[in-house]
């Protein structure tokens, strides 16, 4: 597993603009192009940036309104930190009007993915994607699973089928593109799962977080996984807290990868580094900030605060100065992977929405997820925090794959190490959480929506 190919792909799209493009040669390869360092990385940013605000403000109504209202525009940009006086785009912007942010015609959207990314219910975004951007999307593809598999190797995808062009698709044409073998077994149920890994040995599994956990419990009640000659197991849409990690890499001895990504950025954002401590992300076509989620504010390297996305290359529907309610910081140590020219993320433990504050703290889902899988048998949960007259608490279902009594004392007790959960209950603030062990296959999921503790109080 190599990180470095993510550095190879930005290097090679940096080459690419100099060779046709004669202003990205006069300003970045001047001083000759090898080897690439940051300050090239940077240079090649701030062209395509300030090229990309230019395409936004003329062909996107939204852009237009909002550049104008602040009485900026798109000539202002003189360096990247003057992306700053630039407005935010929220997620609620995109909702109320999609077709606000396109810059080409309905006839040039190659493809449209509608979706709601934050709970179960809530107001759905539109994202449209011409060929192009598709195109570029499949490259990212292609480059992030080189950091994991080699020409030839087979990757079976765990993606919910769909049209053309959907994600799995997508994805399909990304290890072909890298010379792998791509296997698309959908949703199917886990007899499935197993009979096309023994059937097809692939190296690596890609699937949501809870899908591959799924597998894996469920699975090796029967089978002995390490049996089955997967090497690597990809891992996205979800977090993966290092309980889960671990209990993956037992169950079959292979190593645990994990994907970010999020639509309106093109799916494919950041992979985990091979050192693990952190993502390398796509910065040949996207630039990152991270921003004080009250005040807005541009913070500095190693201060934690939302993660805010900028689309460099984006030609349907550019996005700019994008809130995604994602917290995470930008890392300010060298990498141990090698990778001397990127920038690297921390792993996101947390959104916005999915934070309950209580009287003793805050909950998110993250933290339940380390407290609960630390239990073998554990298979997925939902949670909700309820008042009961004058008392809060949390109340859980947990899946698990025998559904004893004595697991469910054991989540109460992995439960209670939760800081928030044993304060509260300390000041006499909460209740003791409630559990309920329901059967196997009572929580399979279908929506792609990110897991929440919801808020019932």
């Amino acid at each position: 597993m190599k990180s470095i190919a993510l550095e190879h792909y930005l290097h090679d799209k940096i080459r690419e603009k100099i060779a046709s493009d004669a202003e990205y040669g006069e300003f970045i390869g001047k001083r000759g192009i090898e080897p690439i360092i940051r300050q090239d990385v940077e240079a090649y940013q701030f062209l395509q940036l300030r090229k990309a605000l230019v395409y936004a403000y003329n062909k996107s109504s939204f852009y237009h309104a909002q550049f104008d209202k602040k009485g900026i525009k798109p000539e202002d940009f003189k360096s990247l930190s003057d992306l700053a006086k630039f407005p935010f785009a929220e997620p609620m912007d995109i909702a109320h009007n999609s077709y606000a942010f396109a810059c080409v015609s309905q006839a040039d959207i190659a493809r449209a993915v509608t979706f709601t990314s934050s709970g179960t219910t809530g107001p759905q975004k539109r994202i449209f994607f011409a060929e192009a951007d598709l195109e570029r999307m499949t490259d990212f593809m292609a480059a992030g699973m080189k950091t994991v598999a080699l020409p030839g190797d087979v990757v079976q995808i765990m993606l919910p089928s769909g049209p053309p062009n959907s994600q799995a698709d997508l994805l399909g044409k990304g290890v072909k593109k890298m010379g792998g073998a791509p296997i698309l077994v959908g949703t199917a149920p886990t007899p499935e799962q197993v009979k096309a890994i023994r059937e097809f040995r692939p190296k690596v599994l890609f699937g949501s977080t809870s899908r591959v956990y799924r597998l894996t419990k469920e699975a090796e009640v029967t089978d002995d996984l390490s049996d089955l000659g997967v090497k690597v197991l990809f891992t996205t849409s979800e977090y993966l807290s290092p309980s889960m990690r671990e209990n993956l890499k037992r169950s079959w001895h292979a190593d645990v990868i994990v994907h970010y990504g999020l639509t309106e950025m093109g799916l494919g954002v950041a992979v985990e580094c091979q050192s693990g401590d952190g993502y390398h992300f796509n910065e040949a076509d996207l630039l990152l900030e991270i921003v004080d989620p009250e005040t807005g504010e541009v913070l500095g390297l190693g201060e934690e605060g939302e993660m805010v996305f900028t689309t460099l290359n984006r030609e349907a529907m550019p996005l700019i100065r994008y809130r995604t309610h994602d917290i995470s910081k930008l890392l300010d140590k060298p990498c141990d992977c090698g990778a001397t020219s990127m920038k690297k993320f921390a792993p996101t433990t947390r959104r916005k929405e999915g934070v309950v504050k209580t009287k003793a703290g805050e909950l998110y889902p993250s933290l339940l997820d380390e407290a609960i899988f630390k239990i073998p048998n554990i298979v997925d949960w939902r949670a909700e925090f309820v008042k009961d007259g004058a008392e809060e608490g949390l109340r859980i279902q947990v899946e698990t794959t025998t559904g004893t009594e004595v697991e469910n004392k054991e989540i109460r007790n992995a439960l209670l190490e939760i800081e928030a959960i044993r304060q509260g209950l300390k000041c006499g603030n909460l209740k003791l959480p409630e559990v309920e062990i329901l059967a196997s296959g009572s929580l399979t999921r279908t929506a792609r929506a990110k897991k929440l503790i919801l808020d019932n109080r």
